[in-house]
């Protein structure tokens, strides 16, 4: 039996990343996040949007049958509320449904997290509307019902 010999042998040709080419691919991979998160961050908005108007256009199904049923649509000062629960000041409906007229037991928030503002002043016409993506009422950017 021949003894094993180990032999040592330097290491060449095998070098790791400098610290500069490590940079160049960080910036580059911050570079795409940032154009690919902006455009997320826009259609997350948009979605957002498109959600308020659906949930409008539950509120102004809801306020139809209401409307059906008593020939007025809730006041400003019943608000959406009249949907859920009967009414208890201006024109208040003798033959209230049981269970409202939402369909629920709750109102939806927007989906920014605010109530929707309700407007009827004449029992006749109303408008829904959410003050947008930046919570503010009375902006450019608030979404109201057509």
């Amino acid at each position: 039996m021949t003894p094993r010999i180990h032999h040592i042998t330097a290491r060449t040709g095998r070098r790791g990343f400098t610290l500069i080419e490590i940079m160049i691919v960080l910036a580059i991979v911050g570079l795409l996040f940032s154009f690919v998160g902006v455009s997320v961050i826009k259609k997350f908005k948009e979605s957002k949007i498109q959600a308020a108007r659906i949930q409008m256009a539950a509120y102004q199904q809801s306020l139809q049958a209401y409307y059906l049923a008593h020939n007025i649509y809730p006041h400003t000062s019943q608000g959406l509320e009249a949907l859920v629960k009967k009414p208890s000041a201006g024109k208040v409906p003798e033959n209230y449904q049981d269970g409202g007229y939402f369909g629920k037991k709750e109102l939806a928030k927007d989906p920014f997290g605010t109530h929707y503002r309700y407007v009827c002043d004449d029992y006749q016409n109303f408008t829904i509307s959410s003050n947008g993506p930046d919570g503010d009422p009375d902006t450019e950017d608030d979404i109201k019902s057509e």
